[in-house]
C-alpha cells in the first residue's frame, strides 16, 4: 500500500514514456526566446514527491508533491524569471480532453494519451492550477502542441502562492474512470501509479538549495 510520506511509482514504466516537445512548444507558442530559456529552476517542494512547501510557511505539505510545478526559469543573462497568466499552455502529445476538475487554484484539464508500453495501452497528463480555454471540451481531440489553457490567476488564493503549472503524469489502471475522478485519487495506487514528470520533459532544469535567494522571495 502507498504511505503518507512517498509515491509508489513503476521506473520501467517511468523510463518508457515518450519525451516530449513541452518546453520547446511553450517557447515558442509565447515568444520566450526573446529572453533566451535556459533551463527551468526548481525550488525545494517543486518537484515530483517532495514533502516541503515552496510557498507560505514553507513547512511540510499533507502529502508528497503529486508532480511537479512549473513557474520559474533562468534567461541567457543568467537572471531567474517568472512565467505568468499570460502564459498559453500546449498540450505535450497527441490525446483526447477527458475532465476538467476544479482545484484548488483553478482548474486541471485531464488528458488521455495512448502509450503501447502502459498495460492499459493509455497514460494521463493533467495540467493543474489553469484557466481552460473556452473550446476546450471533454472529448475533443487534440493534437501534439494545441493551447489547452493559461495559467489560474491566484492573486485572491488563501495560500498567497505565485501562479504555476502542475504537472501530473499516471498510468492509469483498468477501473479508472475519468467521470469520477477528483484530485485524491491520484493518491491510490490501485487507482493510478503516478510517473515523475522530469523524465518526460524536454529541457534542462536545475534544483535550488532551500535557502537560496530565489526560492526565499517567492
Amino acid at each position: 500500500m502507498n504511505s503518507k510520506n512517498s509515491f509508489i511509482s513503476d521506473p520501467t514504466n517511468t523510463l518508457s514514456l515518450k519525451k516530449s516537445r513541452f518546453t520547446e512548444m511553450l517557447i515558442e507558442e509565447n515568444a520566450l526566446d526573446r529572453s533566451g530559456f535556459e533551463r527551468w529552476i526548481f525550488c525545494q517542494g517543486m518537484l515530483y514527491n517532495s514533502p516541503d512547501k515552496w510557498w507560505g510557511d514553507y513547512g511540510r505539505r499533507d502529502y508528497p508533491h503529486e508532480g511537479i510545478d512549473l513557474c520559474l526559469y533562468r534567461d541567457l543573462s543568467r537572471r531567474i524569471r517568472r512565467i505568468d497568466q499570460k502564459i498559453r499552455i500546449p498540450v505535450m502529445h497527441d490525446g483526447v480532453v477527458r475532465a476538467i476538475i476544479k482545484d484548488y487554484l483553478g482548474k486541471a484539464v485531464m488528458i488521455e494519451h495512448k502509450s503501447s508500453q502502459s498495460d492499459t495501452g493509455r497514460f494521463i497528463s493533467l495540467y493543474a492550477h489553469t484557466n481552460p480555454c473556452p473550446d476546450i471540451k471533454v472529448g475533443m481531440i487534440l493534437n501534439e502542441g494545441d493551447i489547452i489553457a493559461n495559467l489560474a490567476d491566484t492573486s485572491k488564493s488563501n495560500s498567497h502562492i505565485m501562479p504555476h503549472l502542475h504537472l501530473s503524469f499516471g498510468l492509469p489502471s483498468k477501473s479508472f474512470s475519468h467521470d469520477s475522478f477528483v484530485w485524491n485519487a491520484m493518491r491510490t495506487p490501485e487507482i493510478m501509479i503516478l510517473i515523475d514528470p522530469l523524465s518526460v520533459l524536454d529541457w534542462p532544469y536545475q534544483a535550488l538549495d532551500a535557502a537560496d535567494p530565489a526560492c526565499r522571495q517567492l
